[in-house]
């Protein structure tokens, strides 16, 4: 059997759906908690650095593959008072146990956080700066719709200390683009890189998507090009993914998803011509040069990933704030309402807006670690007992991955294969506690 067929039958094997792991447990699991727990959280987190990010909502319009928390707006004024909740949510975040901690990482994400007017984005990170002061050597990253965003918008987000956008791209091909409800001119991506770059700016990501409808190998290979012309940092590919049953819309795209084997062949044609290029592959889905600081932590083993994506910065509590954003505080997760009411209402009166969340036991914490190091680093060591008893435990599922040559097991060592890493999720799956035998359970979308 030769490679091609070999990996064609290993896709085959080991489709399922599996989480994408930004936390462990994952999100589908979490429970009912409320203000009581959330307070609790804050308290064991007590003053530290943080993590911190803020969720913005709003797009002008809905492209079709989203599967964010979004609202769809036509003003941008709404979000005056949304900003004006967000800084109250801050200050109550405060006075549960949070003062005196710093900020080493802000996130802004969405939606499309550059929505804001300016003088809203001004007002909620001076706020954010107050309440968290940065750090001399914290991290300020924001995503960036290109489509809407002005070269004016982009300025004062210098002028706030961002040194990392990333600017949501997707796709060049038009067909593609219109397919998905999100015309985008490679000029207009073209301008803004060049602004930022012609002010100093090195830091630029692109996100970038496969999987589309009308997506072929045929129609990439140009999109890669333009993308590789920019000269962006770091490059995200990520898989879309198709989750219908929780984003409605995404039916209008079932008819003309490409099949599994095209998609594969679409990420293994940008691998080639990434890499190439002289980009190095971090973790699963992201390209970056060979100074960046994401490839020399993924060279130490000590590359992590949060809610945030990718990050260098391990062992951080992370606070989220804003509609249906996400944190970990004080060894548990917590997650705000999703509608716009219930989370505003919450902090009108007082409490925090946690509506969910998890507890962290010393095994998740340990079956966390497992997992974030093999989906990071592609390699773990069982240090405790309590890490070989998670092994064990997991040793029916590890066995035929073994087996087809995806993972390696030495003593207290798992070492993920060059072969492997095209599995990871399912890899990662093998140590999740919560996952369903049923791998067809619907909470997840399809790992190829």
């Amino acid at each position: 059997m030769n490679a091609d067929a070999r990996i064609a039958q290993l896709q085959e094997k080991y489709r399922t759906r599996a989480p994408r792991y930004t936390s462990y447990p994952t999100a589908p699991h979490f429970r009912a908690l409320g203000d009581d727990e959330a307070r609790a959280a804050a308290a064991r987190a007590g003053a530290r650095p943080l993590s911190v990010y803020a969720h913005i909502p709003f797009c002008k319009t809905l492209c079709l593959y989203c599967g964010c928390s979004v609202e769809i707006q036509g003003r941008r004024e709404v979000g005056t008072p949304y900003v004006d909740m967000l800084l109250r949510e801050i200050d109550l975040w405060v006075g549960a146990g949070l003062e005196g901690s710093t900020c080493d990482q802000l996130a802004l994400g969405g939606g499309t956080p550059t929505f804001l007017l300016p003088s809203d984005m001004a007002r909620l990170v001076h706020a954010i700066d107050a309440a968290f002061p940065p750090t001399a050597d914290g991290e300020r990253a924001i995503e960036v719709d290109p489509r809407t965003v002005s070269p004016e918008t982009l300025d004062q987000l210098l002028d706030l200390g961002f040194r990392r956008l990333s600017f949501g791209v997707q796709d060049f091909d038009e067909a593609v683009l219109a397919a998905v409800k999100r015309p985008q001119s490679y000029s207009c991506v073209e301008g803004h890189v060049r602004h930022m770059q012609q002010r100093g700016l090195g830091e630029i990501n692109l996100d970038l998507m496969y999987g589309l409808p009308g997506q072929t190998t045929a129609t990439f290979g140009p999109t890669l090009e333009k993308v590789l012309a920019l000269g962006p940092s770091r490059i995200a590919l990520f898989l879309y993914a198709h989750v219908p049953w929780l984003k409605p819309a995404q039916k209008l795209l079932e008819a003309r998803i490409p099949a599994p084997d095209e998609r594969t062949r679409i990420f293994e044609l940008a691998t080639r011509v990434l890499t190439d290029a002289g980009y190095v592959p971090v973790g699963m889905d992201h390209f970056a040069l060979p100074d960046d600081p994401l490839v020399r932590a993924q060279e130490a083993g000590t590359l992590h990933r949060n809610f945030m994506g990718y990050t260098t910065r391990r062992g951080r509590d992370m606070l989220g704030v804003g509609v249906s954003s996400i944190g970990l505080l004080g060894g548990a997760y917590l997650q705000s309402y999703k509608p716009r009411g219930p989370w505003s209402e919450a902090i009108a009166a007082g409490r925090l807006p946690t509506e969910r969340g998890h507890v962290m036991t010393p095994e998740d914490s340990v079956r966390r670690d497992i997992i974030l190091d093999l989906f990071c680093n592609f390699q773990t060591t069982m240090a405790t007992d309590l890490a070989r008893q998670v092994l064990a435990s997991a040793s029916a599922r590890l066995a035929p991955m073994i087996e087809d040559g995806l993972v390696e097991v030495v003593g207290d060592d798992v070492r993920v294969t060059a072969t492997g890493r095209g599995f990871i999720r399912s890899v990662c799956g093998a140590f999740d506690a919560f996952l369903e035998a049923d791998v067809t359970a619907r909470r997840y979308s399809q790992t190829a």
